[in-house]
């Protein structure tokens, strides 16, 4: 099982960004969010709210792969569901999941 923490994340942003010869103002103004944000985000002190997500992915043309997440592993169904959730959620149920999920994590 792969965990994405925020730090793994903001490493593979960070990589993707750089291979394109783009700057984080670039990026930032491209996704629509400041730099100073993104700046936080590639060094891991913010979390990611999921419609950046999305664009930074767009933008750079990553996937999911690239996060070490394998839509076609045996839990494929399970992953597929809990995006689908999420994706459906407003940000304070996604950071409501993440809690959980990290809270699990640590007893587990």
């Amino acid at each position: 099982m792969v965990y994405c923490d925020k730090e793994y994340v903001a490493k593979v942003i960070k990589q993707a960004r750089k291979k394109l010869n783009l700057k984080q103002s670039e990026l930032a103004e491209k996704i629509g969010i400041s730099e100073k944000h993104l700046s936080k985000i590639e060094t891991g002190k913010n979390y990611l709210a999921l419609d950046n997500f999305l664009r930074i992915v767009e933008v750079l043309g990553i996937s999911l792969k690239d996060f070490g997440i394998n839509d076609n592993s045996a839990h494929g169904e399970n992953r597929q569901k809990l995006f689908k959730l999420i994706n459906v959620s407003s940000d304070k149920q996604v950071k409501m999941y993440l809690d959980v999920i990290e809270t699990i994590r640590k007893h587990v």
